[in-house]
């Protein structure tokens, strides 16, 4: 939790540090991107640490679009900041979309255009006018850079072992952008030359609050997850998804970088597997009807028998649970997803695999922490012992944590003013 506290500081220190590296940048910066400071005589230095108040005045920048490049095809047209289009994506995507949304509101504010990077030459309008937010390191990215656009920001919501090409490369295509948003285990990666901001996956503020069943009439335990596993060694010629050249690429990746394939798929499967057993244990997402050649057949059958669909309003179906398992894609440090949010907003208590990191950013009083249980039969038993007046504590210190100052770092919000800050500065360099 003191991380989340810190997470300003950490960024202007960062940014001191940085300050040197920005003045050598190789890449050239178009004049038509910048705008008359407040005050000719006021330091670099200065200017730069002292004035949220002045970046986030009326004034208007004379670059004035930012185009967000990324490789989900559902975001573009300007799709990802329609909420309409966006509550008509899957439902995995919705907690990747809806932080744009904020941004989106949030440049529109301060004078900018922020638009899909295919709508750049669709309108006719010139790269050069152009600063590029790059969700991972895309195609569109790269061209519009090529033909005159500026690097601004460079953010991905995904952990390595999701967005590997980009975690990978990660110092060479940082040192591209003034500005990083990624989480903490990637810190040490960057490149000297970009401003490392600490993600934090952004949430609704305030925070959603449905209404909820009584505790004695809500069902045991539920899963909402996709289903997915990355396969490894030899079971990479049976992985029929991907291109086999690809995944080889990955494999070697991830000897090279261990987070890369340092992925909790397995981990999710045998937790699946272990409440199987009981009927009062629920799976719901997509992709399960399907058996994916890389699951043992024993594992699928599990996931099979607790199946019960794929889910339209998670935080609703929540609700109506006393518990709910939330496993991570991986162990990375910082990577807290929506998953343990929603069960938050929902007052259903999260059983939490993932972050090694998360007493440090989510009180413990909130969830119960898998690393506890020696074996899934002693947590079983934790949870049927669990009295309605236990699960209230944990209720109450999880709403006592998102009416907390601690909980705005992970507001969409925050997030949004952070982003376009990092356009403002970029286009004054």
């Amino acid at each position: 939790m003191g991380r989340a506290l810190g997470g300003a500081a950490s960024g202007q220190r960062d940014l001191a540090a940085a300050r040197g590296g920005w003045r050598a940048r190789a890449y050239r910066r178009s004049s038509r991107c910048r705008r008359p400071r407040p005050g000719a005589q006021a330091g670099r230095h200065a200017y730069r640490v002292a004035a949220s108040a002045a970046l986030r005045s009326a004034a208007q920048v004379t670059c004035s679009y930012a185009a967000l490049a990324t490789r989900n095809t559902e975001f573009h047209a300007d799709r990802v900041f329609d909420p309409r289009a966006i509550a008509a994506m899957r439902a995995s995507l919705e907690p990747m979309a809806t932080p744009w949304l904020a941004v989106h509101a949030a440049a529109r504010e301060r004078g900018l255009r922020v638009l899909t990077a295919d709508r750049v030459e669709a309108e006719g309008i010139d790269p050069r006018q152009v600063l590029v937010i790059a969700y991972d390191w895309t195609p569109d990215a790269e061209r519009l850079i090529a033909r005159g656009a500026r690097p601004a920001v460079l953010v991905s919501f995904e952990p390595p072992v999701i967005a590997w090409w980009l975690y990978y490369h990660l110092e060479e295509v940082s040192a591209r952008f003034p500005h990083t948003f990624l989480f903490e285990g990637a810190r040490d990666r960057v490149a000297r030359t970009t401003w490392f901001h600490p993600l934090y996956f952004p949430q609704p503020c305030p925070p959603p609050r449905p209404t909820g069943r009584p505790w004695s009439h809500r069902r045991f335990l539920a899963m909402i997850n996709s289903n997915k596993a990355l396969p490894r060694g030899r079971e990479l010629a049976r992985w029929l998804d991907r291109p086999r050249e690809l995944s080889v690429r990955r494999e070697i990746a991830g000897l090279r970088y261990r987070p890369i394939a340092r992925d909790r798929y397995r981990a999710r499967l045998r937790a699946i597997a272990a409440f199987a057993e009981h009927d009062d244990f629920d799976l719901y997402g997509e992709g399960w009807q399907n058996r994916h050649p890389a699951v043992e057949p024993a594992l699928h059958a599990a996931a099979q028998r607790a199946y019960r669909g794929t889910v339209e309003d998670k935080l609703k179906l929540l609700a109506g649970y006393r518990f709910a398992l939330v496993y991570e894609n991986t162990r990375f440090s910082g990577y807290i997803s929506e998953k343990l949010f929603d069960c938050f907003f929902a007052r259903c208590i999260p059983i939490y695999s993932g972050a090694p990191d998360i007493a440090q950013y989510v009180p413990p009083a909130t969830f119960i922490d898998v690393r506890q249980f020696p074996s899934f039969p002693e947590l079983e038993r934790f949870l049927r012992n669990i009295t309605e007046e236990d699960a209230k504590r944990y209720v109450d210190a999880a709403h006592t944590f998102l009416i907390s100052p601690a909980f705005e770092s992970w507001c969409a919000e925050r997030f949004a003013r952070d982003v376009v800050d990092a356009l403002v500065q970029t286009a004054e360099e």
